[in-house]
């Protein structure tokens, strides 16, 4: 059925001439096409998302725009590690904002041992390519997309994780990040719209490079490791924040209708 969706899906873009951002219908108009239940069409979509065809947002599924791939300057993930890791967590993370959190807690697993091998491995061209990469988060900061802001972010991390001359490591990463497309680079939107907030994650970036060319491996993880916490704890921060502003708009809303 997911496969049958998944045709439908791709013949509906093609017949319509949709074009990256383009929107695409509701969920429940595509399983109704498709004939599919929706569990069969959210797979179909999953799949799509991790192979970079669509991305899926809390205001609907859209054509992936070329750019939007948030690291893709890294060699494409193998067929195992899509198909083990990113296709069947791609429609979760995408329609339940709580695995988000589940993905930073590996992240930080992850994260923290490419930093930790990367100090003890990295040669001088890896530590060219991770300075690279973080000299082009800091340009035209504020003038590109939050999105932009959020792949060179990963490019960054997975400068890192080449630098650890740990292929499967390296791979396993690779495919979260592609994961992470439409879940954590929408929290990196949230980050990086904060000045502050952007201040402390270059500093802290810096602090990650600082422990990796000086060859001081468990530095360099408890750096990543505070990195990440800072971000999950921000995150849940601003999450909080909206959450609460929500409730408030609602109650207004609620009272006015009341007195009418």
């Amino acid at each position: 059925m997911s496969e049958r969706a998944e045709a439908m899906i791709q013949t509906f873009i093609e017949d319509h001439g949709l074009r990256p951002g383009d929107r695409l219908p509701s969920e429940r108009a595509l399983a109704e096409m498709a004939r599919v239940s929706r569990a069969s069409l959210r797979e179909a979509v999953g799949r799509m998302a991790a192979r970079g065809c669509l991305t899926v947002r809390k205001t609907g599924i859209l054509v992936a725009e070329p750019h939007t791939s948030i690291a893709p300057q890294a060699p494409v993930a193998s067929s195992w590690a899509k198909e083990t890791i990113s296709a069947p967590l791609a429609p979760l993370v995408a329609y339940d904002t709580g695995y988000s959190h589940d993905v930073l807690e590996i992240r930080q697993a992850l994260e923290g041992a490419a930093a930790y091998y990367a100090a003890l491995r990295a040669d001088a061209n890896d530590k060219t390519r991770i300075r690279v990469a973080f000299d082009a988060m800091g340009k035209n900061h504020g003038a590109v997309t939050p999105i932009e802001e959020a792949r060179k972010d990963a490019a960054f991390h997975l400068a890192i994780a080449e630098a650890s001359h740990n292929a499967v490591l390296r791979q396993v990463m690779s495919s979260m990040f592609g994961l992470l497309q439409d879940s954590i680079s929408q929290s990196l939107e949230k980050l990086y719209t904060v000045p502050q907030t952007f201040d402390a994650l270059s500093q802290q970036h810096r602090a990650l490079i600082d422990a990796i060319e000086a060859g001081d491996a468990e530095g360099a993880r408890q750096v990543s490791d505070r990195h990440l916490h800072f971000v999950e704890t921000t995150i849940k921060s601003i999450d909080d924040d909206l959450a609460r502003k929500a409730r408030l708009a609602a109650a207004r809303s609620s009272a006015f209708q009341n007195k009418g």
